[in-house]
């Protein structure tokens, strides 16, 4: 394997965490504070219930997000404030 497969593979496997809009709006909001589903559900627009509970589930299955009385980032969830920050600036700069 050369280091463009490896480059590629873990690009993919980024994407495959975090690659659609539902899971990065969920991750943005915890990422603001711990929120239960109702406080969710208000800070993403749109995002139904049942589709909410599969995006924490899956979130919780790759050790990003733990349960309680709410849902909170765990320290490798956190891991992805930077590269989604980093989405938005780009998004800010260049998407106007």
């Amino acid at each position: 394997m050369t280091d463009d497969d490896r480059h590629a593979d873990a690009f993919l496997a980024g994407l495959d965490v975090v690659g659609d809009l539902w899971t990065v709006l969920v991750i943005r909001e915890l990422l603001v504070a711990p929120a239960d589903e109702d406080a969710l559900l208000d800070g993403v627009p749109g995002l139904h219930r049942d589709l909410l509970l599969e995006k924490l589930d899956r979130l919780s299955d790759q050790c990003l997000v733990e349960r309680g009385r709410e849902y909170r980032l765990t320290t490798l969830g956190h891991r992805l404030c930077g590269p989604l920050t980093m989405l938005a600036d780009w998004g800010r700069l260049n998407l106007r």
